[in-house]
């Protein structure tokens, strides 16, 4: 948390930088990691969009072992969409190999673009931005064998998502931590603020509870159990497991939160899963309202299963 801290110390001391881009869909923002000077170049914050929900990308850069990498990840603003109003905020991550052209196919694979036009519209999710960044640096790290992503993982819930991914979009979109990206902040709008994955995602979600739970209150862990103590840890580790993401929560005794889990019926993941939540419910941090197990029937380990997920969790998100 230090190197978080030093870096949104100095991410509010430096004056931001306007600019159009050539292409208008997309908002580019370079930031440099770790306490060195940022400096960020975005387009005007006036962004409106008309009839239904638009797709944009967003440009960061990042840095991983020592080396720097620029990313992009793409960016649901909800129909009529004001920038002069705040929004809640919405982050998905994909699966293993889930990506091309350095961005990830999760909003395509799973439809979402549908689906959160039509939560916007009824009225059961509105004023939403949605994310879909990629854990990957580059496409050099796309391999097959997902056990070998679990690094990037860890990595981008314990380093890349708060350091670099949250300033890029949350200094240009506005959702309640009203274009700050301090700690106390983000802190404050922590209840406006998810984050869920699917696979390897849902990995990094767990992640995500275990190092970033001051700055997000709902979590959305797809198809994955935790991989924080060992590779498999809900099949593996399930008690040790759970007493890790434990005691994270006492760690913050006056932060509420609600992780809303969930896996295909048909999906192989739910051996895995299940010991996991069965053995946080045996621990006094955790009870019904806090974690919920949605088992979707007829569900696969796929991004339309996880979009069905969504569809039925949508009504307790930012309540």
């Amino acid at each position: 948390m230090r190197k978080f801290k030093q870096v949104f110390g100095v991410l509010t001391s430096v004056l931001l930088v306007f600019t159009l881009v050539a292409c208008s869909n997309a908002e580019q923002v370079n930031s440099k990691n770790k306490g060195s000077k940022v400096k960020i170049t975005r387009t005007s914050k006036k962004v409106k969009t008309k009839g239904v929900g638009q797709i944009r990308t967003i440009f960061y850069q990042t840095a991983y072992q020592g080396k720097k990498y620029n990313k992009k990840a793409q960016v649901y603003l909800p129909t009529g969409f004001n920038n002069n109003e705040k929004h809640n905020i919405l982050y998905l991550l994909h699966g293993s190999t889930e990506v091309r052209n350095g961005q990830s196919t999760l909003l395509k694979d799973g439809n979402f673009k549908q689906l959160f036009n039509k939560l916007n519209n009824n009225g059961r999710l509105k004023n939403t931005i949605v994310v879909f960044p990629t854990y990957y640096p580059s496409a050099k790290f796309v391999t097959s064998n997902y056990y070998q992503d679990n690094t990037l993982n860890r990595n981008f819930g314990k380093n890349e998502l708060m350091n670099d991914l949250v300033p890029a979009v949350e200094s240009h979109y506005r959702t309640y931590s009203n274009l700050k990206i301090n700690s106390s902040a983000l802190q404050k709008s922590r209840a406006h603020r998810a984050f869920g994955g699917f696979s390897m995602g849902s990995i990094t979600t767990w992640y995500v509870f275990q190092y970033d739970f001051p700055y997000f209150r709902y979590y959305l862990p797809f198809a994955g159990d935790s991989w924080t103590v060992t590779s498999d840890g809900g099949t593996n580790a399930p008690r040790r497991t759970a007493q890790v993401l434990a005691d994270v929560v006492r760690r913050y005794p006056d932060f509420k939160f609600k992780i809303m889990a969930g896996v295909g019926s048909g999906d192989g993941t739910r051996g895995s899963m299940e010991p996991q939540i069965d053995a946080m419910k045996n621990l006094p941090q955790f009870n019904n309202n806090n974690l919920q197990y949605y088992v979707q029937d007829g569900g696969t380990h796929s991004a339309p299963t996880f979009n069905k997920v969504i569809n039925y969790y949508a009504t307790q998100l930012f309540k």
